[in-house]
């Protein structure tokens, strides 16, 4: 399984802005806007208490936490209204650039497996509309919440750890009279898809959310994470900290979905110090036997070393860009392609010792377990031996598994150590399918 990390840089090839240019980005366009567009009066008023939107994380993080003494203070109690003035700024200002097009996303869908994952920090729709045209990803269950019941898993899970611009928070479920509270909850459990021009984007045309089936206009606000220190995972309202719960389970199957990964895929995200949520459930997960790559341009080696100072060694060289990484993908897909398929019983003697390992991803084999008889498995990846066999026969090719490595994943369900997935020893193998 892979699991693909994607922040800001990957998406700015479609034109959203990096977290650095947000803030300028998002005033210019704001300035194209009628004089009378109620996100004009909401720049002012930071302009008047800032200057510009230049420090557009320091901005957020005073508005957020209000010091003493602070402009934010200032505000009184215009200051949560000015903070949610801005993240609907944020949201249309995403939705007026998503019509230009994603063709990276587009090339990425083409290599993503089912049960592989995509974590990402991005606000925007691009990917999971990539992957929704590819087959590979669906409305009801693709987000890591269920929002219909009885939907299939979906294929891929894209868990959006910072929200999402279609994603809401809609207050009492959206009614406007009678009993708004149960069990002191005014948010409801999860993200409302409230918006049809949202649905329609990511080819949704015909769904409506349960949740608001029966609702024609509802109080609501953006579910997102603003790009500031520190981040706050939970809506302060006046029944507490609500949403807690939401984002736990969020970042929670991210966790879970490293701790599996063959393979981690790092696209345009920078590890910023800030992120310390994202910095820590990246660098500390225990899978440090994970196939690391990592295409964030001129950041790549200081994130590598970052991850190599955790303890994380398998880690790709060469490739630094998402571009590039689509190249060697493609070049890795044409060679596949242009590899003849083994037949039942035949062995191909013209390819060479570590291509035919390699062609063992995907397919099916028996385990040996001591006093349990066997278990089946699916190759996931190779460690081949340093030293393999020259020879090209098929005994010479069972002695290069013999001497090699493997992670599999266990049929069933089957856990051995705690985990559904494991690195053995070709000489534990009893059978080849």
């Amino acid at each position: 399984m892979r699991v693909f990390v994607l922040g800001a840089g990957a998406s700015s090839h479609a034109g959203y802005p990096l977290a650095a240019e947000l803030g300028n980005r998002l005033a210019t366009w704001i300035n194209t806007l009628p004089s009378d567009n109620p996100h004009q009066y909401c720049l002012n008023q930071v302009v008047d208490l800032y200057g510009a939107l230049g420090n557009f994380e320091s901005i957020l993080a005073d508005l957020m936490t209000c010091p003493p003494g602070s402009q934010a203070a200032a505000l009184g109690a215009r200051r949560p209204l000015l903070l949610n003035d801005l993240q609907e700024a944020i949201r249309e200002y995403f939705d007026v650039t998503r019509s230009a097009s994603a063709p990276l996303y587009e090339e990425l869908a083409r290599f993503l497996h089912p049960s592989d994952t995509v974590i990402t920090f991005n606000y925007d729709l691009g990917i999971e509309r990539a992957l929704r045209a590819a087959g590979l990803w669906n409305i009801g269950t693709g987000y890591g919440f269920s929002i219909e019941c009885g939907e299939q898993p979906s294929p891929v899970e894209v868990l959006k750890l910072h929200g999402s611009t279609n994603w809401r928070k809609v207050y009492f479920g959206g009614r406007t009279t009678g009993a708004f509270v149960v069990n002191r909850n005014s948010l409801g459990n999860r993200p409302v898809l409230y918006f049809s021009s949202d649905l329609d984007y990511l080819g949704y045309q015909d769904f409506v959310d349960p949740l608001c089936s029966e609702v024609k206009i509802a109080a609501s606000s953006p579910a997102m994470i603003l790009p500031a220190l520190p981040k706050i995972f939970w809506s302060e309202t006046s029944f507490g900290k609500e949403w807690k719960l939401f984002w736990d389970h969020l970042w929670c199957r991210a966790e879970c979905a490293l701790e599996k990964a063959d393979e981690l895929v790092i696209i345009g995200y920078s590890l910023s110090a800030v992120d310390l949520r994202a910095r820590d459930t990246l660098l500390h997960t225990t899978n440090k036997d994970v196939h690391i790559t990592i295409c964030c341009r001129e950041m790549s080696t200081s994130i590598e070393r970052e991850f190599r100072n955790q303890g994380f060694s398998n880690i790709a060289k060469g490739v630094s860009t998402f571009e590039g990484f689509l190249a060697a993908e493609t070049a890795r897909s044409d060679s596949r392609a242009g590899t003849p398929a083994l037949q039942e019983g035949v062995y191909d003697c013209a390819m060479d010792m570590l291509s035919r390992l390699n062609e063992l991803v995907g397919t099916k084999g028996l385990l040996k377990i001591a006093n349990n008889g066997e278990v089946g498995f699916t190759f996931l990846s190779v460690y081949p031996a340093p030293d393999l066999p020259e020879e090209s026969d098929l005994e010479a090719f069972h002695n290069a598994i013999t001497l090699s490595s493997f992670r599999v994943r266990f049929d069933d369900g089957v856990l051995i150590d705690g985990s559904d997935s494991k690195v053995i020893s070709g000489d534990c193998i009893s059978r080849l399918f």
